[in-house]
């Protein structure tokens, strides 16, 4: 390198010569090319020795061997800039070696890694003929799914192993098809059975284990009907308090319109104050809060409720400001108000969607920025803080962010999974809604970041909750209804809102009266999931028992 830059040097220094034999200005050239060349060189041989220092420092012997599972990190490149004679700036790059002390701790790494990782033994996984070919499953997996009457009580219908207590290296040893179902004898099973244990599983539930394994959210037995009150005048009927009590063909049909639509009629309920916890009953047990088992909706003085006053009530969900809101709610109208008092539902997931495809920011503002709600007296406090809209997760992501996830979706089964299935729940309650609090909307991410954080908050939510507020309001979206003496509406508290008009507050004696009860999700899921697979399809054999609504309308109307 440094005789290369004399050469060079030595070159541009001839040149200087003018051409006319001038031997006093060429000497004088020479003399000064001369010094830069000196100059150049001795930084050269600077850098170079600077260069070679750095080297020698992170230079190590050998390193050792690691083993392949986990290959070495690309080496970080360690980089000097130097100026060149000609001015322009060069890197010279040394790679910086692993010192004995990270070779080690790599190799005692990746040896324990080696060490606690299951054998892959070859028959570990067992192949499981489909038409479309072949699944491979786990050998645990299909051991576990076993459910003989050694491993599931025929009675109880809970197990009789632990999952736990399969061998690591348990495999098939034999494995025998018919075409409809699979046996399958086990080497190394679980303790206590014998070689001629044989667990049978059927082809079709392990052919939807395979192609439905994305684990996206769980489809509802009834599909959801998004509604306005037009629609649902069309596509819901009422049930008449005999055939709910009686016939569970007609249960289960009034349970199905709840699950599409979310609200249903009961007509011709008695009158007495143990009509609305009978009528729930049907369904599952009642949920007890500080309200009681069952509760009554009147005006009086010094009320606690806005639902105990003859004042216009506005479209709300009731006891957000609970860890575990009822899922269903049940009104009894035992005495109706001289004036007014007319009962108003929506639907809010019609609203949530509407706002999915006109705004997606904004929906994701209701998904994400959570809102707490509150009810605050002398003996009793509570406080929860949730999203408008709170979205079952695939993958960790919200449905609008799993584009993978839908396209999935679309291809297995031959539809998307549109937003109305992936929403869980809508929480909206104005009337009880607290002060935003910091505590509601900090992370990790954003400690110590106050009024900004609120502002970066609270700004977007507002836009996309104005939005959504006037999409519950819009006259066509409201289905309003005077109740009267004998009817029990029943109405899913997490998505339909329910609002009611101003009234009159008759004599003493003579007030509007409602009686309440209210129903968690689990009872409801499992009364539909049992009566569904006990029935199938209902409609033709429950049809003479209904009255749908449009007709009970007229009926009302002639009378």
């Amino acid at each position: 390198m440094a005789s290369l830059l004399r050469h060079t040097a030595r070159r541009r220094c001839v040149s200087t010569g003018n051409g006319n034999g001038n031997a006093n200005t060429t000497t004088r050239a020479w003399s000064s090319c001369t010094r830069l060349q000196n100059t150049n060189v001795e930084a050269l041989d600077h850098a170079q020795e600077r260069e070679a220092a750095l080297f020698r420092k992170h230079q190590v012997s050998k390193k050792p061997d690691v083993p392949r599972s986990i290959p070495h990190r690309r080496p970080r490149d360690i980089s000097h800039s130097f100026k060149a004679s000609n001015g322009a700036t060069r890197k010279s790059k040394v790679r910086q070696a692993d010192t004995p002390e990270s070779a080690i701790r790599k190799s005692h790494v990746s040896q324990s890694a080696t060490k606690d990782r299951p054998d892959r033994l070859a028959n570990a996984k067992v192949s499981v003929p489909s038409a479309t070919g072949s699944h491979s499953f786990s050998a645990v997996f299909l051991r576990d799914l076993c459910s003989c009457s050694r491993c599931v009580d025929s009675s109880t219908r809970q197990k009789l192993f632990v999952t736990a207590d399969i061998p690591e290296k348990i495999e098939a040893a034999d494995v025998q098809s018919d075409g409809e179902d699979i046996r399958i004898k086990w080497n190394n099973d679980v303790p206590g059975y014998s070689t001629d244990h044989t667990t049978e599983l059927s082809l079709a539930l392990l052919s939807k284990y395979a192609t439905t394994g994305d684990n996206l959210p769980k489809q509802d037995v009834t599909p959801r009907v998004l509604w306005d009150a037009q629609m649902y005048q069309q596509q819901t009927q009422d049930f008449t308090y005999e055939a709910y009590m009686e016939d569970d063909t007609v249960l289960l049909k009034a349970l199905r319109q709840l699950q599409s639509h979310g609200l249903l009629f009961v007509i011709n309920v008695p009158g007495d104050e143990k009509s609305v916890k009978r009528l729930s009953n049907r369904i599952g047990p009642l949920k007890t809060t500080f309200y009681g088992e069952t509760w009554d909706v009147r005006s009086v003085p010094q009320a606690k409720n806005v639902a105990y006053t003859s004042q216009n009530l506005g479209f709300h969900m009731d006891l957000m400001y609970m860890k575990q809101p009822p899922h269903l709610q049940l009104l009894h109208c035992i005495r109706s108000s001289s004036s007014g008092g007319a009962s108003l539902f929506t639907d809010s997931f019609k609203a949530a969607v509407h706002l999915y495809h006109n705004d997606q920011d904004g929906f994701s503002a209701l998904s994400k920025i959570r809102v707490g709600y509150h009810y605050d007296h002398e003996t009793d406090y509570y406080h929860q803080a949730r999203p408008v809209v709170e979205q079952q997760k695939a993958r960790g992501l919200l449905y609008q962010e799993n584009l993978a996830m839908r396209r999935r979706t679309t291809a297995a089964t031959g539809r998307g999974l549109g937003p109305a299935e992936s929403i869980d729940n809508v929480s909206w309650s104005p009337p009880f809604q607290a002060p935003f609090r910091l505590d509601d909307q900090l992370d990790d991410r954003h400690a110590n970041q106050g009024d900004m954080l609120l502002s970066r908050k609270i700004d977007p939510w507002h836009n996309a909750a104005r939005k959504f507020n006037e999409q519950i309001h819009r006259p066509e979206a409201i289905y309003e209804r005077l109740m009267k003496p004998g009817e029990c509406v029943i109405f899913d508290n997490r998505r339909v809102l329910h609002a009611r008009k101003a009234f009159e507050v008759g004599d003493q004696g003579k007030e509007r009266w409602l009686r309440g009860a209210y129903i968690d999700k689990d009872p409801f899921i499992s009364k539909l999931k049992i009566l569904s697979e006990r029935y199938g399809d209902v409609n033709e054999a429950a049809e003479g028992n209904l009255e749908p609504a449009d007709r009970y309308f007229e009926m009302q109307t002639e009378a």
